[in-house]
């Protein structure tokens, strides 16, 4: 098989970019509108922007299963054309619950999509050099959001004339990537078997394995719960509106920087158990400060949360592939059941923090975020640091325990 890493890697940023950093982001920049419009109350907004993750979180073990029985050339195209679907029902929906039944339909079609990407590229890229890759996709996915919170509200929706069409388009890039995928994605070398379902669930009895769900339910749940509560909480602490997205735009910027340094660092030392440890530290701390000091100096800490948490958030999709009680085989099994897990975090996580600013504002929000990233360096400790010696995945990997 010819190795294609550029085109690869340049296919799965996109897709990360477009299909996540765009067409998921601009919901929550366009909910004004689509509330005004709609009739959304405060909590219907809320399970509209909510029923995503749980859409994720019930596909993503699927979306695993089919990727390793059928692989990624054939799995993405149509899971991105169902997500296209989702896409333009949104811009149809002239009724709260058919939005709120477009978004849940949006969230399986990541959660079908996603676990194949880490995959698609571990056929092409070195071993040594896929935690780099896997960065430099979330890159343009953290990229795409910060563009989005920028520029959704004040200049696409505009020109466009409105949320509704904003949609339409996110639609037709989802089709024009499935087809970009079809013609440009090979598959890697074919496992002899595949593992069956019952396999792929005794993946959850692999301490390795339950170690980085752990981290994925803290990590991913904190960023969504950041992403949900930052613009509210940031106008209630005292920022000037003008300053909100400005604020958000460069948390997102520069955690993208964040994904690819981190996991090029970690590809140089061959190591991962370093960045996990030093991330989840200085993201946990920095929250811990941020909680603590007035508004004007917690932004400066919020840049160093991200730096700290981007840092190492690619390395969790990477790590299953190199463990050797996964193998090729059962990659996109595992990497389903963390996205589960993390889903999961992505909707208990924001209920918390939720709860916390409403009752303590922006800086107990913070201190429960804190305790959350702080809570990674004990799964992180305890993970095995993987062999790195070889230049290829295992081709098989033996059964778990």
């Amino acid at each position: 098989m010819e190795k294609r890493p550029g085109l690869t890697m340049a296919v799965c940023g996109a897709v990360q970019g477009i299909g996540g950093g765009f067409a998921w982001s601009v919901v929550p920049v366009l909910m004004p509108a689509m509330a005004k419009d709609l009739h959304l109350s405060q909590t219907m907004g809320g399970l509209v922007w909510g029923a995503a993750p749980l859409g994720i979180a019930l596909s993503a073990p699927v979306g695993g299963a089919l990727v390793d029985r059928f692989g990624v050339r054939r799995t993405v195209p149509v899971a991105l054309l169902f997500g296209a679907l989702a896409c333009a029902a949104r811009a149809f929906a002239h009724d709260p619950f058919v939005l709120l039944a477009a978004m849940f339909a949006f969230g399986l079609h990541i959660g079908l999509c996603a676990p194949a990407i880490p995959k698609a590229l571990a056929a092409h890229v070195p071993i040594q050099k896929l935690g780099r890759a896997n960065g430099l996709t979330l890159l343009c996915y953290t990229l795409a959001t910060a563009l989005t919170v920028l520029f959704g509200a004040t200049v696409i929706a505009p020109a466009l004339g409105g949320w509704r069409p904003v949609m339409l388009v996110a639609a037709a890039a989802l089709v024009l990537l499935a087809l970009l995928w079809g013609a440009a994605i090979r598959e890697g070398a074919q496992p002899a078997r595949h593992a069956s379902a019952a396999e792929s669930l005794r993946l959850l009895r692999d301490p390795q394995l339950r170690r980085l769900a752990a981290m994925q339910f803290f990590l991913f749940g904190g960023y969504l719960a950041m992403l949900g509560i930052l613009p509210r909480a940031l106008l209630e602490a005292g920022l000037p509106v003008a300053r909100v997205g400005e604020t958000i735009a460069a948390w997102l910027g520069v955690a993208a920087v964040a994904n690819f340094a981190g996991p090029a660092l970690s590809d140089r030392i061959r190591a991962r158990r370093p960045l996990l440890l030093g991330g989840a530290a200085v993201a946990g701390l920095a929250l811990l400060g941020m909680s603590l000091l007035p508004i004007s100096s917690g932004v400066a800490m919020l840049m160093v949360a991200a730096l700290g948490g981007g840092s190492f958030a690619p390395l969790l999709l990477s790590l299953p592939l190199e463990l050797p009680s996964v193998g090729p085989a059962r990659a996109g099994a595992a990497l389903g059941l963390l996205m589960l897990v993390g889903q999961i975090g992505g909707f208990l996580l924001p209920v918390a923090t939720g709860a916390a600013a409403q009752h303590g504002g922006l800086a107990l929000a913070c201190a429960v975020l804190a305790l959350a990233h702080l809570a990674i360096l004990l799964p992180a400790n305890a993970l095995q640091e993987p062999s790195r010696g070889d230049s290829t995945l295992p081709e098989s990997a033996p059964a778990v325990a």
